[in-house]
């Protein structure tokens, strides 16, 4: 039978998908990438683009049982938050006000109980690229630390963005990496691909199943 792999998120991940006239609807961005590297390797795999452009927790909870539960996966990545923490900056509500640690947990919770899928989780990322940005890293942080400890309390592994893409920004240059501070180029969909790649090893890749890149996974 062959497994089914979902990708959960938001225009991160979604990557222009819902615009692309191309049957497969992964979208131009990292999760295209991973499909077509796992292909080779294992190209009876399915692989399904579930992002949406402006999408946060609550709405991923909502879309729960058409977007995941009912696909049986067998693999699913979480990359959500930055929207969460778009509203936190731009409106004063904060991520506690949000319930941003209840609405993940019951996110985690549906997964668990209705799936039997290998989960990943990856912390939400931004640029100070634009300078403006540099105000939200704080509570881009406390979202990627609320979505760690949450990865601990289901042990999950977790995969945390923020400092290694911005090392990497910082070394080839921050327009080479995103094209606005939160999206990112080409360069930079394929760094989160091979960020990703390893979580997959049990589809035949070869990669380590818990451990990303030394100590870039953790679980």
């Amino acid at each position: 039978m062959a497994l089914t792999c979902i990708f959960l998120g938001d225009s991160i991940t979604c990557a222009g998908r819902l615009w692309l006239t191309d049957e497969k609807k992964l979208g131009n961005g990292y999760v295209s990438m991973l499909a077509d590297r796992i292909h080779t390797i294992s190209p009876d795999i399915r692989f399904f683009n579930k992002g949406y452009d402006g999408f946060t927790v609550p709405f991923l909870l909502k879309r729960m049982s058409r977007d995941c539960i009912l696909t049986s996966p067998d693999y699913i990545t979480i990359l959500i938050g930055i929207n969460d923490v778009g509203i936190a900056m731009n409106t004063g509500v904060s991520l506690e006000q949000q319930q941003f640690q209840g609405n993940y947990r019951s996110l985690l919770e549906t997964l668990r109980q209705w799936t039997h899928a290998r989960i990943l989780c990856a912390g939400p990322f931004i640029f100070p690229h634009p300078q403006e940005y540099q105000n939200w890293i704080p509570s881009v942080k406390q979202a990627e630390t609320i979505i760690q400890e949450l990865t601990e309390e289901f042990d999950l592994p977790f995969l945390p963005l923020h400092d290694t893409l911005n090392r990497i920004a910082e070394q080839e240059g921050y327009d080479a990496v995103t094209t606005d501070g939160i999206h990112l180029t080409d360069k930079g969909h394929q760094i989160l691909a091979d960020l990703f790649y390893p979580f997959f090893s049990n589809t035949g890749t070869g990669a380590s199943s818990r451990r990303l890149s030394g100590s870039t996974l953790q679980s």
